[in-house]
Parts: structure tokens; sequence; C-alpha cells
């Protein structure tokens, strides 16, 4: 029934959420053992829920957690276990308020706002280069060269050094979908370890020399003693590479949504205030990050039944922003939608830090295109969208844009 790692879920996952949405109960997925809550009010209510957690630490003792670990294949992975699978998008309670306030205070919205002149001046760059040859693929030539160089640059990387931060965030997050081999184990552990290496120099040389960017930001933050050095390179790492593919994804999606409907792409160019509107109907639409788990910290009911302690829930994300209780028309993509409460973000303590981000990079990079191009239209046939349950975005996007 359920077939998220198919041919057809990856071309159109939203028949398949339907289905789900129409069940008398939440749907148990044996491959990611889980229960699947798909409806948009038990998603969003599952999302602020403070006993739904992400840890095992929160009810399971440290022996039961490693024999989980082992029957996962997630041991034997040093660096990756230390930075990775603890870091702060996978903590909860007191940890994960503690971190949460360090990197809110250093990432602001004041702050990302500043940054708007920096990614305007870096995608016109992108934009002089690709617009000479007017046809090129919006996915690798352009999407994902902007969010890793904006974050990088937030950071303190250096510009040359972004697209190898690409590379090791990719190898890294890549080991948490279904299908993982032991090929990819080695080398998520080896990206994490290359990348490990690296932060610490970075570390080092801010330590010595500050400057007025997040990594000096956090390593104030450990010389205080409010984070330890772990907690430093992970939350360093996750910035980077959290909001840098599901970026790209939405970024790729978000094009083809506009190049599909036509009249809502002239509607932008001509009213280019719509863009806020727009770019949350571009993650409502097809949500770059589709599910989420967490884990039951005690015995709860949930939809009218009862789940013992330790169940895993799966938040479809991709299913509830399609669910027309909550959005007339769920399925047409409307960039005057209003309101437009999506959870593509998530909800509760595990908001994400990144959002107010991902949004200025959207807006700067479509209104560029739209101010600068008179049309826009696919180079080849429909794009081919990844295999994933918890990515949805083209691998692919071969564009025409006409300059003005």
């Amino acid at each position: 029934m359920f077939e998220p790692l198919s041919t057809a879920f990856a071309k159109n996952p939203y028949p398949f959420y339907e289905d789900l949405r129409e069940l008398d109960e939440p749907y148990f997925y044996n491959d990611a053992d889980a229960y699947l809550l798909s409806r948009y009010c038990d998603v969003e209510a599952a999302a602020r829920n403070p006993t739904l957690v992400r840890s095992l630490e929160a009810f399971m003792d440290p022996a039961t957690i490693n024999a989980q670990q082992r029957s996962r294949d997630w041991h034997d992975m040093p660096n990756h276990e230390r930075f990775v699978q603890f870091s702060l998008l996978e903590r909860d309670g007191a940890t994960h308020f503690r971190l949460r306030v360090i990197v809110l205070r250093a990432l602001s919205r004041r702050l990302v706002e500043q940054q708007r002149g920096m990614i305007q001046t870096y995608v016109d760059q992108l934009l002089d280069q690709l617009l000479q040859h007017r046809a090129f693929d919006f996915v690798t030539d352009l999407a994902s060269h902007v969010p890793g160089h904006i974050i990088g640059h937030l950071l303190g990387v250096p510009d040359e050094d972004c697209p190898q931060l690409r590379i090791w965030s990719e190898n890294i997050v890549q080991f948490f979908d279904a299908g993982r081999t032991p090929a990819h184990k080695l080398l998520a552990e080896s990206a994490t370890t290359e990348f490990y290496f690296y932060l610490s120099d970075l570390i080092t040389d801010r330590r010595n020399k500050p400057k007025e960017d997040l990594i000096s930001s956090l390593v104030a933050a450990q010389d205080a003693d409010e984070m330890s050095e772990s907690e430093l390179i992970s939350t360093c790492m996750l910035i980077l590479a959290a909001g840098h593919g599901s970026t790209i994804d939405v970024l790729g999606s978000g094009m083809h949504a506009l190049i599909s409907h036509p009249g809502q792409m002239n509607l932008l160019r001509q009213q280019p205030g719509y863009i806020q509107k727009a770019v949350q109907e571009m993650f409502r639409f097809e949500s770059p990050l589709p599910f989420f788990h967490r884990y039951a910290s005690e015995a709860l009911i949930l939809t009218g039944r009862h789940y013992p302690k330790g169940t895993k829930f799966g938040l479809l994300y991709g299913s509830a922003n399609r669910d027309p209780d909550q959005f007339p028309n769920a399925d047409r993509f409307d960039i005057t939608r209003h309101p437009n409460r999506h959870v593509a973000f998530g909800r509760g303590a595990h908001l994400c830090l990144g959002n107010h981000l991902s949004r200025l990079d959207m807006e700067v990079i479509f209104l560029s295109i739209l101010r600068r191009t008179s049309h826009v239209e696919l180079s080849g046939p429909d794009p081919t969208y990844k295999q994933s349950l918890s990515a949805r975005g083209p691998e692919s996007l071969p564009v025409v844009l006409t300059p003005k």
C-alpha cells in the first residue's frame, strides 16, 4: 500500500498520502517501525506534544539504546555518533533548549535580514553567467550553489571552501534515508571525520582571531561554558547540513511549480509583492522534508488510540500540508493563499532554526529571475524527483530562461 521508495511515489506521493488520511487509524510502516501520522490535525498536535521526543535518552537506558543502535547498524561510527547522531536536532528537554537558545541568539532574524545584500550580489553573479547560456540545470547550476555558500558565509567559512562543505553535508545526511548500505555508512563516517578536522582548525583560528560570524559567537559560548566542544562541532555541522539540502530541494520544486502553473508565475512577475506568500506556498505544496520521527517518552492516547512508551511515530509533513480539511483546494498551487499555516518547518520545540534564512534565499532568487527574464520554461520532460521518504525535490531541472 505505502511504497515511499517506489518510482510512482517519487513521481507523485500525494495519492498515497490521501489513502493514508482516509484510514481509521495511523498506518504502521514496517520499514520505519513507525505509525504514520498523515492528517494535519494529528501531525500538528504531535509536533507540539512535549512528550513526543526525538531522542531515545528520554525514555530508554544506555544499554538498550546501544542495543538498538546495533540493530539499526548505527554503531561503529565514532564521529558520526558523537557529532551527528547526538546533535541539537536529536536532543530534547533542557539540553535542547540550552543549545537552541545559543543558536537563536547568534542567528537572529535581524542578522539574517542583514545578509540580503550579500545574497543578492551572489545570486546576480550566478545569473550573469547562466543567462549568457540561457539553457542550464536550475538545480545543479544555480540552486545547489546558493544555500551552502550563504550558510558558510554566515558561519565564517572562506568562500572557496563552501563547495567542499556541501559535499560533506550531503554525504552525512544520506545515511539517514532508508535503503542505506555499508558503503553509505563508510561514506557518512568519513565525511563526518573530515568535517570535524576542518571545523577544529577553523574554531582554533576564531578563538585566536574572533570575527563577526556565527563560529566566533559559538566559540564565545563554549568559552563561557555554555556548551561543550562536541556540542560546538555538532552544532556547526547541523547548521551547515540541515539548511542546505532542504533549501536546494524546495528551490527546485518551487521553480517546477511556477513553470507548471504559468498563470501563477505571471502573477508573481507582475506583482512581486506576493513573493513572501509565494515562498510559503512553495514550502506547503512540495514540503522538502516530508517525514520526521518522534518517540513516545511515556504512554499516551493519540488519535483515539492508546500507545505504549517507546512507540515511534512518523510525522508526514508532506501529507499534512495537502490535507483538504486544513487547506481548501489543497492540491492547487496558489501564491495568494491566505492563511497558510503549513508545517513544512515543523512545530513546537523543534521548529526549524534556519527557516528565515531559507525563505530569504528563495525570495532573492525567484525575484531576481523574474526581474531579469521575460520567459522561463522546461527544456525537456518533467523532472524526476528523489526516491525518498525523508526528502522531496527534483534531482535535476533543465530550464531555458529568456533574458529581457
